[in-house]
C-alpha cells in the first residue's frame, strides 16, 4: 500500500498495451508482425484476435480467419 495525499501523482507503467477497440478488427498483418516479434504465439493470435495461420507457416489463412472471427463473435 502507498499512502497518497492531495496533489500527489501516480504513474503506473505496465508491459504491453491494454488494447483499444475490438480485437477482431485488428489487421491480421499487424498480428503476424506481433508473432514475428515474439509478442504473442500463433495460438494466442487465433484465440485472442481470431487470426488463423496456414499449418506450420507464418502465412495468414484469410478465409479461415474470416470464419474463425465470425465464430468467435457468435459465441461471445
Amino acid at each position: 500500500d502507498v499512502r497518497l495525499v492531495a496533489g500527489d501523482h501516480v504513474r503506473i507503467v505496465t508491459s504491453g498495451g491494454g488494447g483499444y477497440g475490438d480485437p477482431f478488427e485488428r489487421e491480421p498483418d499487424r498480428i503476424a508482425e506481433d508473432i514475428k516479434q515474439g509478442f504473442i504465439s500463433s495460438d494466442q493470435a487465433a484465440e485472442e484476435y481470431g487470426v488463423v495461420f496456414a499449418a506450420g507457416s507464418d502465412i495468414i489463412d484469410e478465409p479461415a480467419t474470416r470464419r474463425h472471427r465470425q465464430q468467435l463473435r457468435e459465441t461471445s
